[in-house]
């Protein structure tokens, strides 16, 4: 599994995970990245967005986002429209997926990173862009009373 994070500068940080990934497990990735990351760059002010999948939801990820003052925003399931994540996935998995098959972990495990690597240094101005149309996405979802309009 591949986690990441995006910053509205346009910066991406990501981490490969192997086997299961639990609750403490993203809290000790949390410590790691988050606080360091977006306290650094934001101060106290600043809202998390994450995606609703159930590590993210757990009670001890919940207290922990409590007990460091993140302010985690709401989000709706399935709200793909909305997630300029999913829009760097699209980016990444464009590279990838239009190459070969691999054959093994350490094969897949380097072309991600590659992958990453090529999307941080060429395709910055695009990840600053979707940071820029977030209104006019929120606007177009909002028109759509909640429907996606990206299909």
């Amino acid at each position: 599994m591949v986690w990441l994070m995006s910053f509205p500068n346009g910066l991406l940080e990501n981490r490969i995970i192997r086997g299961r990934f639990k609750s403490g497990d993203y809290i000790v990735m949390l410590q790691d990245k988050l606080a360091a990351c977006m306290k650094l760059n934001y101060g106290q002010n600043f809202y998390f967005q994450e995606d609703n999948c159930s590590v993210h939801k757990a009670k001890i990820v919940k207290y922990f986002m409590t007990e460091h003052n993140v302010n985690v925003l709401q989000w709706p399931a399935k709200s793909p429209d909305l997630n300029i994540v999913e829009d760097i996935w699209k980016m990444l998995s464009d590279i990838e997926y239009n190459r070969r098959s691999f054959e093994n972990i350490k094969e897949l495990k380097s072309a991600i990173l590659d992958a990453l690597a090529y999307v941080q240094m060429n395709k910055m101005e695009a990840i600053l862009d979707l940071y820029k149309g977030i209104r006019k996405r929120l606007c177009c979802v909002l028109c759509k009373q909640g429907n996606f309009y990206n299909k």
